[in-house]
């Protein structure tokens, strides 16, 4: 594995390292482990280290990672909840036991447009009010798109927990939704769907963009102290250069934007997996930003978004969690 310069002293960059390290498994051995696959079979003492990951993609070999997961999943393994997520998979194509979504269709969505902004499952069963937040931005910028009645899962959660043929029939009936209602563009709310839809679609007829794209300074003149979190879910899968766009939005409309070094929150798996391994990384994202010098802390990302509103109130950190749209509005 190379060496990285650590961004916080103390601490590692490989978030899962750092909270689990008895089982965490390093670049070079998940290539000896892959390239040896045929010889042997996972067994069910193998899910801690398998799954030690929550997917930022900070290592070299994440979809290495990822086909491991499928192997233990092939080789006979489980793991708890994986009967449910199957089970909500055949009934709702979704993560969660409904497909019903929470959110309101504001006047100045389109009944039909070549745009479609697809917002993915946790931002419109989970987090409605965060979603709401991104609709509002964009009927405010006077972007012109419509949203689905109900939406399939991209299928990021069963990619990454190993289930490949139900992964692939989510992006086969996705891909079929996409181009029979013949999107020019797709909008992701989510990077995990901005990422699948635009490098592992094959045949979809549509651009795929995210979010991050449409943002830009408002009008009025806002204050505050705020730190983001940023994405590692574009930082590491090469959408570069997003964060300085962002830090420069919020200082154009008078935001005081204070560093705060860049770390994994934990959300790149969303609350599934390891747990325990997610809670620890979250706890010490927050005491990143338990800071007297922040009024905020934001993000653009649901996942990261779900992160911290749950744990900033649990860490009762200083600054108050915002997500990046309801600043901006």
């Amino acid at each position: 594995m190379i060496t990285i310069k650590e961004r916080i002293v103390g601490r590692k960059n490989y978030p899962t390292d750092e909270v689990d390290s008895k089982n965490f498994i390093n670049d070079e051995s998940v290539k000896d482990l892959l390239s040896k696959k045929d010889t042997f079979k996972f067994s069910s003492d193998d899910y801690y280290k398998l799954y030690n990951c929550v997917h930022c993609g900070e290592c070299e070999t994440e979809s290495e990672r990822i086909s491991l997961k499928q192997k233990y999943i092939e080789d006979g393994n489980s793991f708890e909840g994986i009967n449910e997520m199957r089970e909500y998979f055949e009934k709702y194509r979704s993560p969660y036991p409904t497909n019903k979504m929470r959110i309101k269709r504001y006047k100045g969505i389109s009944s039909e447009s070549d745009t479609l902004f697809f917002m993915g499952c946790l931002s419109t069963i989970r987090i409605p009010q965060y979603t709401q937040h991104a609709l509002q931005y964009l009927i405010q910028q006077e972007i012109d798109f419509t949203i689905l009645d109900t939406e399939i899962c991209c299928g990021w959660h069963l990619k990454i927990s190993g289930l490949r043929n139900e992964y692939e029939i989510c992006v086969k009936e996705n891909r079929e939704i996409f181009n029979t209602r013949k999107f020019k563009e797709i909008i992701c709310l989510c990077p995990a769907c901005y990422y699948l839809f635009k490098n592992e679609m094959e045949g979809l007829n549509a651009e795929v963009k995210y979010i991050s794209d449409y943002l830009k300074p408002s009008n009025g003149r806002k204050s505050g102290r705020v730190g983001v979190q940023h994405l590692c879910q574009l930082k590491n899968r090469g959408k570069e250069g997003v964060d300085e766009i962002i830090d420069n939005i919020l200082k154009k409309i008078g935001y005081d934007v204070v560093n705060v070094p860049h770390w994994c929150c934990g959300g790149g798996s969303g609350w599934m997996g390891r747990t325990d391994v997610i809670e620890q990384i979250a706890h010490k994202r927050m005491s990143d930003f338990n800071r007297e010098d922040l009024d905020y802390v934001t993000t653009y990302c649901p996942s990261c978004w779900w992160i911290l509103r749950r744990f900033s109130k649990q860490c009762k950190i200083h600054p108050k969690a915002i997500d990046l749209f309801e600043l901006l509005l």
